[in-house]
């Protein structure tokens, strides 16, 4: 965490606010540990590849979610917006419409989504689930209108290549949708770190009425934080078209409590005002160790559920009880 006028607190208190991060790496090593262990193939190089393609739709997801708590709100219109820009590609490219065109229309959409869900929670007092809720439902019924309840048409097929376990980047077998998810990742994280930005959503987060009291405006912040979330939901439902190939209906429902997940494990207080997505990233694999491990033991879906919820409150437990950041300072 950096501290609104730009110096970071003294090394033995980065160490001691840094110990949900070590927990939840700590957490990642022991579940690849046990996962080569138990189940035959899980740490083959094939299998690692497929894993962090799945992560890196859930770590975009989770950069949106990790800044709506930050702020201590939360984005429930993420799943939403995954969905829509899983069906709208296929769709548009249905209609031969250029990709750049189609993103450009889908990116619109969801900055138009973050205005709202930030503005309105930040204007209006109102805790954003109820916000957010409302915009996602929205987006979900006009998808609905659109398609007549059933999505068309094909992703491009170099979106395709992207999330594809056989595709290479700069000559390496290398899935580029795992490249693009480190690139998202380096900008987030200096952007946390060395932004006047990211100083002023901690700000927030952290003390509203001091931060308004330094003339960080709220409003602003809230807006730019949700338009952010909502892009970036937008972009993980673009690369997931190409992973499910055409659109469905629901694909982006997973991704509400896997984002908000991946951000507690992280060590991301609820609150808002500490946390970091550093954490985040070892929450987002940690969860997709998970998923892998319970495939493996051909535990099904609803039951994965059941082990997410209980490895959530876990780690809650382990380092989740300290008093809210403002009350520390």
């Amino acid at each position: 965490m950096v501290r609104i006028d730009g110096r970071r607190p003294p090394f033995l208190t980065q160490v001691n606010r840094s110990r949900a991060i070590w927990i939840s790496y700590a957490l990642v090593i022991l579940l690849f540990l046990a996962g080569s262990v138990t189940i035959a193939g899980f740490s083959k190089p094939s299998s690692v590849l497929s894993m962090l393609v799945l992560a890196s739709f859930t770590g975009i997801a989770a950069m949106g979610q990790n800044l709506a708590l930050l702020l201590g709100g939360i984005d429930m219109s993420i799943p939403y917006i995954i969905t829509m820009a899983d069906i709208l590609i296929p769709y548009f490219s249905n209609l031969h419409l250029p990709f750049i065109a189609s993103l450009a229309i889908v990116l619109a959409i969801a900055v138009v989504v973050g205005v709202a869900n930030g503005f309105l929670s930040a204007v209006l007092r109102l805790h954003p689930l109820i916000i957010t809720l409302g915009t996602g439902y929205i987006v979900d019924g006009a998808m609905y209108v659109l398609t007549q309840g059933v999505p068309s048409g094909s992703a491009p097929p170099f979106l395709v290549s992207m999330v594809s376990l056989g595709s290479h980047a700069f000559g390496f077998h290398f899935p580029p949708v795992i490249l693009a998810w480190i690139v998202l990742a380096g900008i987030l994280i200096w952007g946390l770190r060395g932004t006047k930005w990211g100083r002023q959503i901690y700000a927030v987060g952290a003390n509203v009425k001091a931060a308004e009291l330094s003339l960080v405006s709220r409003v602003k912040v809230w807006t730019y934080a949700y338009v952010s979330s909502a892009i970036l939901a937008a972009l993980a439902g673009v690369l997931l078209s190409g992973f499910s190939g055409s659109g469905y209906f629901g694909i982006g429902n997973p991704y509400l409590f896997i984002s908000v997940g991946a951000v507690a494990i992280g060590g991301t207080s609820l609150l808002g005002g500490s946390g970091s997505y550093v954490g985040t990233i070892a929450g987002v694999l940690a969860l997709t160790e998970i998923s892998s491990m319970l495939i493996g033991f051909n535990i099904g879906p609803s039951r994965q559920e059941i082990f997410y919820g209980l490895i959530v409150l876990l780690m809650i437990t382990v380092y989740g009880r300290d008093p809210h950041v403002k009350n520390r300072l």
